[in-house]
């Protein structure tokens, strides 16, 4: 990961603490930040393929090697409960709790927001998809962001790149850049070099509420990647829409294996 990217990923993890103590004994989960796994597949080396993930709560972060070079950092899952910390525990003697008004996945949420807020009429049209958010990202759990036929992708949706305005496209590209820039720099300039090449075939598609506090949903989809984002669950403590999972998939195959594996 990147420095903002390890940053992202230690806040949600010490979100667990803040988890345990609002939920309290009764609470179904054990919510540990040191219940994290890592998983090595293969044999690591300069030579062949192999596999790292670091998995739990919240956080499914998977590198693909070959030959010594890492070729893949797909599928990236981060989430946040709450989106938005609004409460503390009654006794907090912890210091490693999260204050009020953090927001670890902050850029995610209220760029998407302002660029939803500036579409016309017209663009909103063909921006927005649905009146009523999704309760989750599509294919999670799914080794590859593919159809149940197991074959087809789902049509792109929503405003194309194109019918976008300069300072849209540039908070699209800003948004995009946020989830690419979460992997290290040689990884994040490849991403933001493919998608440069792919901008006209981009789409941008929003679901439900378009004010915080709502249900609300958005997807970006070009040919390689696809980026998903649902904030519709409530948090801990019953705050509506705070608590988010939002994830980049590559569309050429994720674990640098091909779609049919």
């Amino acid at each position: 990961l990147s420095d903002r990217g390890f940053a992202k990923a230690e806040q949600i993890m010490r979100l667990e603490d803040l988890l345990r103590l609002l939920e309290g004994e009764g609470r179904n989960w054990a919510r540990d930040p040191n219940l994290y796994y890592v998983t090595v597949f293969g044999t690591p080396g300069n030579s062949g393929r192999w596999g790292l993930s670091f998995e739990g709560h919240h956080l499914s972060l998977n590198f693909s090697f070959r030959d010594g070079q890492l070729v893949d950092a797909t599928p990236q899952f981060m989430a946040s409960n709450p989106a938005t910390v609004m409460n503390q525990p009654a006794n907090n003697e912890d210091a490693s709790v999260p204050p009020i008004g953090t927001q670890v996945l902050k850029v995610e949420e209220k760029l998407a927001f302002k660029l939803v807020g500036s579409l016309n009429e017209e663009q909103s049209a063909a921006a927005i998809i649905a009146k009523k958010a999704p309760k989750e990202i599509r294919y999670a759990g799914k080794p590859q962001a593919i159809e149940p036929d197991g074959l087809s992708f789902t049509e792109p949706v929503g405003i194309t790149w194109d019918a976008l305005d300069s300072p849209q496209q540039e908070m699209l590209r800003e948004l995009v850049h946020e989830y690419f820039n979460a992997a290290r720099d040689d990884v994040a300039v490849a991403r933001r070099k493919a998608f440069a090449s792919e901008q006209p075939d981009v789409h941008f598609a929003w679901a439900g509420a378009t004010k915080p506090g709502i249900g609300h949903y958005y997807r970006i989809q070009g040919k390689t990647f696809l980026i998903e984002f649902v904030n519709t669950q409530p948090d801990a403590m019953g705050n509506p829409a705070n608590h988010v999972h939002c994830v980049l998939r590559d569309l050429t195959g994720d674990f640098d294996l091909p779609l049919s594996e």
